[in-house]
């Protein structure tokens, strides 16, 4: 669970005085007229978005100043991009409209405003999270820091947006709309194009500064805390007695034997602590000064790194607590790092592992002796969000493993047909340089499903594409006695007389299965059963 820092709120007549450098700001931009007044607004929305995180009890830093000039930062950069954008759709309809009233005009206004929101879609977190996110930020004196706060919070974001979408009028749609009211309303009080007329700008600006900044910032921090708290509130539903309790972490101090607290004792208790799941237990060894970076001994029975075994727990505070205290989240172990371990372990998939792992540094390219990538495990998973999040770091889509399969292939043999949609939208090549056409891979299940055959081919995946033996999807569907693929197969153009590089043809394969149907299939498409193989044998004979 990323981390926010929850505090008491504090009364309101405390909390008044962070508005203030926003008012400031607001006041300023009343002054003149000129571009350069947007400025100042800008400067407004995260000074009131900082403020509104102090003033409801959430202080990421330790003072208000700290946040600004840490955070603020971060979210200025990030929210002058898309009011640049609000800008560059808006400008000239808004001009057009101006200057001669029309509903064509109006309507053309309305739609840039609607392009505007839906740009938000999966990006309506991330404001939010640059204040209040910890995780979004790294290790102070690291170069680019805004950006990478940036582009980390950006990529979270698309997680708990994809997490969200059912809460559509309740998340997005405000968030969204807070966003783009901000980011309009700043361009508009410019005083630039007309929009306004001058005796009623101050009034407006006054109305931005005292009610807009203020409650579209409430909005903004409570959706993302919301979105952000979803998960530990499931929990604490589901968590009995001690849930209903209402004391988190209450369970009492783990007490250490005085050899366990010795050298090499402790580091053995902390392995062992991390395989039974005893996070408590482990972080109290760690306390004690534990080595975070600590091996199984040579002759153990499980080898797997210490980082490797937090990475699978349920908990992520014990993984989090190792990467702070320096363990290397890239470290291999038997070719399995730490990464690989949490994209492949669970079919529903560990997001939050995940994340905490690419936020720190894991290479999300890094494969195992087998040559297989985070993403080759995430394409078995039943959501697209881990996927989503190791290609937001940069994850090669079309890697091939040793087998010469991409994840898309490896997903196409598992049937998994959400996760076969998600990577062809993300570009996946149904046909890697030699690699093994994921049309092949489709028409091998078990199952006599062609769902995944026409995802693939309406992506334009080549009908009679061939692996390195020559051997078609067509001819594996016969194979399997798929008469429904089959149909499909050859109803999108397949070659009924293609012959591998044994001069098996799809007729021989069905004959070979004693798959009538697909026999009926083949031979409606005129399927000739002349043809022998390179022993000699036609489709009768195998019959």
């Amino acid at each position: 669970m990323p981390n926010a820092k929850p505090r008491r709120r504090p009364p309101l007549t405390k909390s008044l005085p962070y508005f203030l450098p926003a008012l400031v700001c607001v006041a300023l931009a009343a002054l003149a007229v000129h571009p350069l007044v947007l400025i100042p607004l800008l400067a407004a929305n995260t000074l009131a978005l900082a403020a509104v995180c102090h003033a409801i009890g959430f202080e990421p830093e330790p003072d208000f100043r700290s946040t600004v000039l840490r955070r603020g930062a971060a979210h200025l950069v990030l929210f002058t991009a898309y009011v640049a954008l609000v800008l560059l759709l808006v400008a000239w309809p808004l001009v057009t409209l101006t200057r001669a009233p029309s509903l064509a005009g109006t309507l053309l206004l309305s739609t840039a405003l609607v392009v505007a929101l839906a740009a938000l879609w999966r990006l309506w977190p991330a404001f939010g999270l640059l204040v209040l996110w910890d995780d979004a930020f790294p290790e102070p004196g690291e170069r680019s820091w805004i950006f990478t706060a940036i582009a980390r919070s950006v990529a979270f974001a698309r997680h708990l947006a994809t997490d969200q979408e059912h809460r559509f009028f309740t998340h997005f749609l405000p968030t969204a709309i807070a966003l783009l009211v901000l980011a309009f309303g700043a361009l508009a009080l410019t005083g630039l194009y007309g929009v306004l007329p001058q005796e009623l700008r101050t009034a407006a600006l006054l109305l931005y500064g005292l009610a807009v900044l203020p409650l579209g910032g409430l909005v903004i921090a409570d959706r993302t805390l919301r979105a952000l708290l979803c998960d530990r509130r499931r929990a604490r539903h589901g968590g009995g007695a001690k849930a209903h309790a209402g004391t988190p972490g209450a369970a009492p101090p783990v007490r250490l034997s005085p050899a366990e607290t010795l050298p090499g004792a402790r580091e053995a208790a902390l392995l062992e602590a991390a395989r039974n799941g005893q996070t408590e237990r482990a972080l109290a060894l760690l306390e004690a000064g534990a080595d975070a970076n600590a091996e199984p001994e040579p002759g153990a029975r499980d080898r797997r790194p210490l980082l490797v075994l937090a990475a699978l727990l349920p908990d992520t505070r014990l993984l989090r607590a190792l990467i702070a205290r320096g363990a290397d989240v890239n470290r291999a172990r038997d070719g399995l790092t730490a990464l690989l371990a949490a994209t492949r372990d669970s079919y529903h998939g560990r997001a939050e592992a995940v994340m905490t792992l690419l936020a720190n540094g894991a290479d999300p390219a890094a494969a195992d002796v087998e040559g297989n990538t985070p993403l080759h495990g995430a394409a078995l998973s039943a959501d697209a969000g881990v996927a989503a999040m190791l290609l937001d770091a940069g994850a090669p889509l079309d890697a091939l493993n040793r087998a010469g399969l991409s994840p898309l292939a490896v997903a196409c043999r598992a049937a998994n047909w959400p996760l076969v949609r998600f990577l062809l939208e993300r570009g996946a090549k149904p046909e890697p340089a030699r690699g093994e056409p994921a049309l092949l891979a489709a028409a091998s299940i078990a199952e006599d499903d062609p769902t995944g055959l026409r995802l693939l081919l309406k992506h334009r995946a080549r009908v009679d594409a061939a692996n390195a033996l020559g051997r078609t999807a067509l001819m594996h569907a016969a194979l399997e006695g798929h008469r429904e693929c089959v149909r499909v197969l050859l109803a999108a153009g397949a070659d009924p007389a293609r012959a591998d590089q044994h001069g098996t043809t799809a007729l021989m394969e069905a004959a070979r299965a004693g798959a009538a149907g697909v026999i009926a299939a083949l031979a409606e498409a005129k399927a000739s059963p002349a043809p022998r193989d390179a022993h000699g044998r036609d489709a009768l004979a195998l019959a």
